[in-house]
């Protein structure tokens, strides 16, 4: 699927939740920090992720942090690659992505379950990320055309 289906797709809720999996999370981060930048994709992924587990009937299974945290490392990846033009070969660079315990290096599992952490955003407690909005972070300029 190309990536205006792809997304279209997402963001109407019409892909098939059962095959929406972490390597897709990262390609819809992907493509909205090429498109958006990071600040407005930071946004816009929490925006629709949730929406996404609304209308799928799992508002209980979205995770605020999870969602942001990852879509920074992507930003944080991608702004390391700018020449990456592909979600394949950008995760050919950083195949590291799909190993979902990648957070761990910055979170404790005891603070990524807490329901402040489910709800809201919160800080890492092992190390900061990379990318941070809060603190003016970074923006990719360059928008994949």
């Amino acid at each position: 699927m190309g990536e205006d289906d792809f997304v279209a797709a997402v963001e109407e809720s019409r892909y098939a939740n059962a095959e929406f999996h972490h390597a897709d999370h990262l390609r819809l981060a992907w493509i909205y920090v090429w498109r958006y930048g990071a600040r407005e994709a930071e946004e816009r992924i929490a925006e629709t992720i949730r929406r996404f587990a609304i209308s799928h009937g799992h508002e209980s299974k979205y995770h605020e942090t999870l969602t942001r945290a990852w879509l920074r490392l992507v930003a944080a990846a991608l702004k390391l690659t700018p020449g990456a033009t592909t979600f394949d070969e950008f995760l050919g660079k950083h195949g590291w992505l799909l190993d979902r315990s990648a957070l761990s290096a910055f979170y404790s599992g005891m603070r990524l379950s807490s329901e402040v952490a489910r709800c809201g955003w919160a800080d890492p407690d092992r190390m900061p990320l990379p990318y941070s909005c809060a603190d003016g972070g970074f923006d990719l300029v360059a928008k994949k055309e």
